[in-house]
């Protein structure tokens, strides 16, 4: 289970790309630094409690299952036995419907939910859109030779890491836009700022894409060493958020902090 390390000075050479994208459509350039630390800070704070959220588990469970069920005789059958009300061709949308029926919370966040949730779908799409050659369809048969062979650590850590890019994705535009609304007291200006936020949406999904490069190691590691014949237990499960969020934290910190 080795650690990646991604560059210091090209992660905040993006991070800085972000900020000045940002600052053409904030006139102060104070304010948007401001913005763009109080988003890195607020990140590294909530990422703390992350491996102890119910939906986050239960997201992580969800994309685990779906590979150890390539390991059994009956992989369908297998999900359906572990609450996931899947079809016998593992179409995408029967896997977009039980990921959304599995990924709930009695008492969590709503809005962690619906991110978590969000970040599994665009997950299981992005995985069987890249390991399909032919055009991709809801209910095609053509999608169980694809989910047949995602019983490995490299397929694991292929969903793992695109899960956490598109945790994190949502994650940065959500605190700079919760920053930008106690920082920017005009109206018209705040609305120019969001606006911006859709201008630079390519630069930050491809940011936390390359901060979730950080963890992907470790979770193909940890999938071949816990996870390949039977679903992890949650002590497991609580175990993998907690380095893979740990890791992730670190980096943001190494952002945040001044050169």
């Amino acid at each position: 289970m080795g650690h990646e390390r991604i560059g210091f000075l090209p992660k905040r050479k993006q991070w800085n790309a972000i900020v000045q994208q940002l600052s053409e459509y904030q006139p102060s350039a104070e304010t948007t630094a401001k913005i763009a630390n109080d988003t890195l800070t607020c990140i590294r704070k909530n990422y703390e409690q992350m491996p102890y959220d119910e939906s986050v588990s239960k997201a992580i469970k969800f994309l685990a299952m779906l590979s150890v069920s390539a390991n059994q005789d009956n992989q369908a059958a297998f999900l359906r036995n572990n609450g996931c009300a899947v079809d016998d061709k593992l179409s995408l949308f029967s896997l977009v419907n039980s990921a959304k029926n599995f990924i709930t919370t009695a008492d969590g966040s709503l809005e962690t939910n619906k991110i978590a949730r969000d970040a599994v779908l665009q997950a299981i799409t992005t995985y069987q859109s890249h390991h399909t050659s032919e055009q991709l369809t809801l209910f095609g048969d053509n999608n169980e030779p694809v989910w047949k062979n995602v019983g490995s650590g490299a397929a694991f850590c292929e969903l793992a890491r695109s899960f956490f890019a598109a945790f994190t994705d949502r994650q940065i535009k959500y605190y700079i836009e919760r920053s930008a609304a106690s920082e920017i007291n005009d109206y018209a200006t705040l609305q120019s700022f969001s606006a911006g936020i859709s201008q630079t949406a390519d630069a930050i999904s491809h940011h936390a894409f390359e901060t979730s490069k950080i963890m992907q190691s470790f979770a193909a590691g940890w999938f071949n060493k816990h996870a390949v014949t039977s679903v992890p237990a949650d002590n497991k499960i609580t175990d993998f958020l907690r380095i893979s969020f740990g890791k992730m934290r670190e980096e943001f910190r190494r952002e945040a902090a001044k050169e």
